[in-house]
């Protein structure tokens, strides 16, 4: 797992030290629209945000859900931008003497600008898009894995990856403008190859625009994000966006769910399905071993080629998420055989049923599930590989989201666990004793024993307290996250920290 880091902008940041220029009549021509008034202006670099303005840069100025970024203008003008590029709506609020571009959609070309001025970085990368209510990150570092983490990057929920140097993350999935200036980082570092966390955020809201991935990962769908779309049937169309001409050249998909097949089935691009429960899909899992320490199974090809694969991380979950990494990269032309040695040296992924030996007598895993599916797989994959003795669950759930999972939160982990210490996990402004309470609700269908300790650092060290040596106890919710929400602000915050701190407290 690669470890963390900080160091200056710009070497790996955010853009690449290479510098690139364009005037804004090039880029007109590029996104095919009338040239500006003042086509030979010129700028090294773009954003969408005021803040991250440099020197030269061309500042993309979006409508916004409470106001027009061309409100802004000024002050990105006062940070160094040279021109803005707006729709008609955002040219109404520009000074007369502040250079400007106008398009329709400034979101749907903010990723054919970007891609325009770094001379369009995934043509020189083989790229890989994932979607998925869980398993994209993991999945990612599949990828990279397979492909050869010497020369591979990751971009998603935990951050962004080089090699082996992890840097933390602001989006699941970048604004166009950086997930661009992040790719032509890369293509600069010599990498070959890069996964992208495609978020239904992203696809929406265009960050994954002005290239498509060489090949488009669909793994699941569960219940997540209805702030922002409010339909499950929504939450699904923004999802399929991967799957088309814009966005991927070939469509790999998980069909071992209802939504699965409703994909592939959309899907407007060549499908390669992938399946570890029929005989009917393309790429198939076979004769698949789980244990507590990893699992192995044969992978069998379209053309009836079969090879073994073995992992340190465990859960049939995995075994899907390995199975669409090697599909992917296997349509892009990697052989089977040069990527087993990739997925079995990967030791785990950060807070993804990561293990942790701290000198205690029990078992001890921090996950980073925080939505009813992956609450489900999760806490399913540690009673199956380890059905001696009792799963101590850890579990809270977020302040200001998606109120309606955390019932379904509570069922799924009381279907598993045999002790769920209900706690708090960012509550933001959120009544945290409504939250429990609601969690507790969905738990109070089994006969789990509950026990609601609302301060999380007490709750994990309840749960470590009560753990015999057969025991397995699970800290899930925050897995990679640095941070702790409360009402009065944010605190530091690292789950494996913590545990290791009450852990030595025994």
């Amino acid at each position: 797992m690669p470890a963390h880091t900080n160091y200056a902008a710009p070497r790996l940041d955010s853009r690449p030290v290479e510098t690139f220029a364009a005037t804004l009549g090039e880029l007109s021509a590029r996104l095919g629209v009338a040239p500006p008034a003042r086509a030979g202006i010129t700028y090294t670099g773009l954003t969408m945000a005021t803040d991250a303005v440099r020197a030269g840069d061309l500042f993309i100025a979006a409508p916004g859900a409470r106001t027009h970024g061309a409100r802004f203008a000024e002050k990105a003008r006062a940070a160094g931008a040279t021109a803005v590029l707006t729709d008609a709506a955002g040219a109404a609020l520009l000074p007369d003497d502040l250079p400007a571009l106008i398009v329709d959609d400034v979101r749907a070309a903010a990723g054919p600008a970007a891609a325009h001025l770094y001379r369009d970085p995934a043509a020189s990368l083989t790229t890989v898009g994932i979607t998925g209510t869980q398993g994209k990150t993991t999945t990612a570092f599949y990828v990279a894995a397979a492909a050869g983490m010497d020369d591979s990057g990751t971009i998603g929920s935990i951050g962004t990856t080089v090699r082996d140097v992890l840097f933390p993350p602001e989006l699941t999935t970048p604004e166009a403008p950086e997930l661009q200036a992040l790719l032509a980082v890369m293509r600069e570092q010599g990498l070959r190859t890069v996964a992208v966390e495609a978020s239904s955020h992203a696809l929406v809201l265009g960050r994954v625009g002005g290239f498509a991935f060489d090949a488009g990962i669909f793994l699941n769908l569960g219940h997540d994000h209805r702030d922002f779309h409010p339909t499950q049937a929504e939450y699904f169309d923004a999802k399929a966006r991967l799957l088309t001409p814009a966005h991927a050249r070939v469509a790999i998909v998980d069909v071992d769910s209802h939504w699965g097949r409703r994909a592939a089935e959309r899907a407007s691009i060549p499908v390669r399905t992938i399946s570890a429960l029929g005989d009917d899909a393309d790429w198939r899992a076979e004769n698949v071993e789980l244990r507590a320490d990893g699992s192995s199974f044969d992978i069998r090809s379209p053309e009836g080629e079969t090879v073994r694969f073995r992992t340190q991380l465990t859960g049939a979950f995995n075994v899907d998420n390995i199975l669409t990494a090697v599909a992917a990269l296997a349509e892009t032309g990697r052989t089977l055989e040069e990527m087993v040695p990739g997925i079995a040296a990967l030791p785990s992924v950060e807070g993804r049923l990561q293990r942790f030996d701290f000198g205690q007598p029990f078992t001890a895993i921090v996950d980073s599930a925080h939505k009813p599916e992956a609450i489900n797989a999760a806490l399913r994959a540690v009673r199956t590989t380890s059905p001696e003795g009792r799963l101590i669950a850890v579990l809270g759930a977020n302040g200001n989201r998606d109120a309606a999972k955390r019932r379904m939160m509570g069922r799924f982990a009381a279907m598993h666990a045999d002790v769920l210490v209900v706690t708090d996990d960012n509550p933001y402004d959120d009544d945290p004793d409504e939250i429990r309470a609601t969690l507790i609700a969905g738990a109070r269908s089994s006969d789990v024993e509950v026990v609601e300790i609302g301060d999380r650092r007490e709750a994990m060290a309840a749960a470590v307290r009560m753990a015999r040596p057969e025991d397995t106890v699970v800290i899930l919710g925050k897995g990679h996250e640095r941070y702790h929400a409360l009402a009065g602000g944010e605190i530091a915050w690292y789950d494996p920290d913590v545990l290791r701190e009450v852990i030595e407290a025994l």
